[in-house]
C-alpha cells in the first residue's frame, strides 16, 4: 500500500514543485504516477506530467525523469515536450544512444504529423539536443568525427530563419576547438566572423530585454572567442550575478569552459579561458559551496601542483579550504571513486573502493565497492539491479580516452535505506550495498578507512567527493562542518553541500580518511539529539557498516546472475 507521504510527493511533482524528500521516496512517487498513467487516471494529464519532468530535470533528478518519460511513452504515446525532457535527462545520465534514438523518432513524428504549434516549437530544442549528443560523445572519446558532427548540427540550426543564438555560440566554440586541433574543413565559416555575428545579434536582444541570463553568458563566450578577454570577464560577472540565473545555468557554462574551451584551474592562459574557468570555480565555491573539475583534468592538475604549486596558490589565495596540500590529498583519492551506471551507461550514483578486511569481510585484502542500497539493489524502488549495474572509475576512463566499465561479481552485503535521522539499532537500515567487481585491475588502491570517528568540535570537517549526474568530479570543501554523531556511532550529520548523484559518495575527515557513506540530506533533517530539525546531510558511519558486514559475512554473499 502506498503511503500518504508518497501520494503527497506525487501531487507536489505534478504541480511543478520539487518536494523536500529523499530520492527513494521521489522514486516511489514517480512509480505511483506511472501506475496512475496505466489506470488512465484523468488527474494525470500531459500538462501535469510536463510540469513534473521539467521540475525533476531542473533539480537534476534525471533518473526519475527517465522513468516517468518512458512510462508516458509506453502508456500514453508521444508528447513532444515530455519526450524532449526525457531525452535531456538521458543525455545528462550519459545514455547518449538512447537519447539520440528518442530525438530522431520525435523529430520524425513532429515533422510528418500535424501535432500542433507546441510540438512544432520544440523542433529547435530537439535539434540542439542532437548537437549536444554529438558534443558529449566528443568530450567522452576525443573522436574528431563527433566534434565535426556537433559543429555541423549547431551550424545547420543557426542558419535557419530564426537563427537561435544558443546554436550559434555552440558552433563558435566547436569551430574554435576544431582549429585548435588542426582541423580546417572547407566551406565552414570563420569562428571569429561567426562570433562577431552572434555578438551583434545577442547585443540587440539584450538591449530589448535583460531578463534572460543566457544573453550575458553568450556575450561572454563570444568575446572569449574574439580574444576580447576583459569584456568576456565583464559579461561573465553579469551572468553570474544575474537575478534569474540558476545553479543549473552556471554549471552548463562552467562545463562548456572546461570541456570545450579547455579552461584550466592552474591558469596557464590567465587572460582567456583559464581566467574565466578560475572565476567560475571561485564563484561556485562561494555560492554553491562546492568545487568541480573534469575527470580528465585530475591527472594534469596533480602534475601541475607537483611541479609548480604557486600558480594554484595565487589563483585561490584567500580561499582557506583550497590549500595546496588539501587539494593534493583530494586528488589522490579521486581514482578510487567510481560512478554507478546501468547497462545503457546512464549515471545513477557514486561509490568507492575500500579494503574488504577493513570492513570486517574476512582476511582477504581485496578491494570491494561500496555504495547506497538506493543506488544498487534488487529490492529498493528506483535502484539499478546488480546484474544491470556497471561501474566506471572516471579518472581511469579519462586517461584511457574511452569509458571502462566493470560489472558486479557478487553482492556481499545489502541493507535497505531507513528514514532520515531515525536513531535505531546500529545494524538496521544502513542504506548500503557492498559488492565485488569482476576483473578489477590490481592498480586500484582502496581508500584509507578512518580508525575512529572524529570528535564533534567547531572545527571538525566532513568532505564529500562524488560524481553528480551530468557533471565531473564534485568536491565539497566549503562550509563542510561536522555537526553531530549519534550515540550508536551509526549516523553522521554534516553541513556539507551535495547534489543529486552524490548518493554513495565517500565522506572524509580532515586527514582524507573515509569515515562514512553519504546517503541523504534535507533542509529539515531531524536532529540526532533533542527535538527539532536542521539543514544537514547524513552519512552512515563506516564503523557501523563494519559491524553489520562482519556480523553477516558469509551469509549474505550472493553471485550476480548475468
Amino acid at each position: 500500500m502506498v503511503s500518504n507521504a508518497v501520494h503527497a510527493i506525487a501531487d507536489t511533482l505534478l504541480r511543478g514543485t520539487m518536494p523536500d524528500a529523499q530520492t527513494w521516496d521521489i522514486g516511489s512517487a514517480v512509480c505511483l504516477i506511472a501506475d496512475q498513467l496505466s489506470q488512465q487516471s484523468a488527474r494525470v494529464t500531459n500538462d501535469s506530467v510536463r510540469s513534473a519532468v521539467k521540475t525533476l530535470n531542473d533539480h537534476r533528478g534525471f533518473e526519475h525523469t527517465r522513468v516517468l518519460g518512458q512510462a508516458w511513452r509506453d502508456l500514453r504515446g508521444f508528447d513532444a515536450t515530455i519526450t524532449r525532457r526525457h531525452a535531456q535527462a538521458l543525455i545528462n545520465l550519459s545514455a547518449l544512444d538512447e537519447a539520440e534514438n528518442l530525438l530522431i523518432d520525435g523529430l520524425q513524428r513532429i515533422k510528418t504529423a500535424n501535432l500542433g504549434a507546441q510540438a512544432t516549437s520544440e523542433i529547435p530544442e530537439y535539434e540542439g539536443l542532437m548537437g549536444r549528443v554529438y558534443k558529449q560523445r566528443f568530450v567522452m572519446t576525443n573522436n574528431a568525427d563527433y566534434l565535426g558532427a556537433a559543429t555541423d548540427q549547431y551550424l545547420a540550426q543557426y542558419e535557419t530563419p530564426n537563427q537561435p543564438f544558443w546554436h550559434g555560440i555552440n558552433a563558435v566554440a566547436l569551430l574554435t576547438r576544431e582549429r585548435q586541433q588542426g582541423i580546417h574543413r572547407a566551406n565552414l565559416p570563420s569562428p571569429l566572423a561567426l562570433a562577431e555575428k552572434v555578438r551583434q545579434q545577442v547585443s540587440q536582444a539584450y538591449k530589448r530585454s535583460q531578463l534572460d541570463p543566457w544573453c550575458a553568458a553568450t556575450l561572454s563566450e563570444a568575446c572569449l572567442a574574439l580574444g576580447e578577454n576583459d569584456l568576456a570577464e565583464l559579461w561573465l560577472y553579469r551572468f553570474l550575478h544575474h537575478p534569474n540565473v540558476k545553479p543549473f545555468d552556471v554549471d552548463s557554462y562552467d562545463r562548456q569552459l572546461r570541456e570545450i574551451w579547455l579552461g584550466s584551474l592552474t591558469g596557464g592562459d590567465a587572460a582567456g579561458a583559464d581566467r574565466l574557468t578560475i572565476i567560475m570555480a571561485r564563484h561556485i565555491a562561494r555560492t554553491q559551496l562546492r568545487w568541480s573539475l573534469s575527470s580528465s583534468s585530475v591527472t594534469a592538475l596533480a602534475l601541475a601542483l607537483k611541479t609548480d604549486a604557486t600558480v594554484f596558490e595565487k589563483n585561490f589565495s584567500g580561499e582557506s579550504s583550497f590549500s595546496v596540500e588539501t587539494v593534493k590529498r583530494m586528488l589522490q583519492v579521486c581514482a578510487s571513486i567510481g560512478c554507478v551506471c546501468n547497462v545503457s551507461g546512464e549515471r545513477l550514483g557514486t561509490g568507492f573502493l575500500v579494503n574488504s578486511a577493513d570492513l570486517g569481510g574476512g582476511h582477504a585484502s581485496s578491494p570491494v565497492f561500496v555504495t547506497n542500497a538506493h543506488v544498487i539493489s534488487d529490492t529498493v524502488v528506483g535502484a539499478v539491479k546488480p546484474k544491470d549495474a556497471r561501474i566506471t572509475f572516471e579518472v581511469e576512463s579519462a586517461n584511457a580516452a574511452a569509458p571502462v566499465f566493470y560489472s558486479i561479481d557478487k553482492v556481499l552485503f545489502s541493507s535497505d535505506p531507513g528514514d532520515l535521522g531515525k536513531r535505531q539499532a546500529a545494524t538496521e537500515k544502513l542504506d548500503i550495498t557492498i559488492v565485488s567487481l569482476k576483473n578489477l585491475p590490481a592498480k586500484f588502491v582502496s581508500l584509507t578507512m578512518a580508525p575512529t570517528l572524529p570528535l564533534v568540535q567547531p572545527k571538525s570537517k566532513a568532505y564529500v567527493v562524488g560524481h553528480p549526474r551530468g557533471s565531473g568530479l564534485q568536491i565539497s570543501l566549503h562550509d563542510s562542518l561536522l555537526l553531530d554523531i549519534d550515540d550508536d556511532e551509526r549516523l553522521v550529520h554534516y553541513r556539507t553541500p551535495t547534489d543529486p548523484g552524490s548518493s554513495g559518495s565517500p565522506v572524509f575527515n580532515s586527514l582524507w580518511e573515509v569515515m562514512a557513506l553519504h546517503h541523504a540530506g534535507s533542509v529539515s533533517t531531524p536532529r540526532l539529539r533533542g527535538e527539532g530539525s536542521y539543514e544537514a546531510n547524513e552519512g552512515i558511519a563506516l564503523s557501523a557498516i563494519r559491524r553489520a558486514f562482519s556480523h553477516h559475512a558469509g551469509i549474505h554473499v550472493s553471485a550476480v546472475e548475468h
